[in-house]
């Protein structure tokens, strides 16, 4: 019998997720979260053998909080769910720890394929990039800038990058615009760009938005 971990701040897609899972496995025991701070609460008690995660919430963002999740229970298979593409956000959600990394746009099908191929104690992506993207995220090399960030500062950065204000960011992430400007310092620094447009431009050229 499995025990699963929904960890989204949307309730009606934990809903969906959990009769979906519910109708693929039997006797399966799903648990939910609605916050990174729940879900590590609920890691820590232990018995789970999968934790499902968005990356993109209010207050903590999934992606941040993938190693304290594995510190807390290292062999735990990690599956991201998220509305971001592979290209975006891939590589650091599996760099972190994660064992796979799907798209909410993916059908049921793949994400109980997904699901199935990380219990087993393999790592899946999504057939999109498959293990070229794997095999990527081992190499030891140096990246572009954007790979200096930390996820929340990632997050931050392709929402500049995206043409949103300080508020509409802050709004959006559960930050004060306070912090959201912080993010914003040191995105600039560590990128060694100069200006919100500098960074529209890279991350046009890269591909990380729309």
């Amino acid at each position: 019998m499995w025990h699963i971990l929904l960890t989204d701040d949307h309730a009606i897609l934990r809903t969906g997720l959990r009769r979906i899972l519910e109708d693929a496995f039997q006797g399966v025991q799903v648990g939910e979260a609605g916050s990174v701070d729940e879900a590590l609460a609920k890691v820590k008690e232990g018995g789970w053998d999968l934790l499902v995660l968005d990356i993109s919430m209010p207050g903590r963002g999934g992606l941040e909080a993938i190693p304290d999740f594995k510190a807390l229970q290292s062999h735990l298979p990690i599956l991201v769910l998220s509305m971001y593409g592979e290209q975006q956000f891939a590589i650091r959600a599996l760099r972190a720890g994660a064992s796979a990394y799907l798209t909410k746009e993916h059908a049921p099908e793949e994400l109980i394929q997904a699901i199935r191929t990380v219990l087993s104690g393999r790592r899946y992506i999504g057939a999109s990039l498959g293990e070229a993207l794997a095999a990527h995220v081992a190499l030891d090399r140096e990246g572009p800038p954007h790979e200096l960030l930390s996820g929340r500062e990632f997050e931050v950065f392709r929402l500049i990058a995206s043409a949103k204000g300080m508020t509409e960011i802050g709004e959006e992430l559960g930050l004060s615009v306070k912090t959201v400007s912080t993010y914003r310092t040191r995105i600039l620094e560590k990128m060694q760009m100069g200006s919100n447009a500098e960074l529209m431009q890279y991350a046009i050229r890269q591909g990380l938005v729309e």
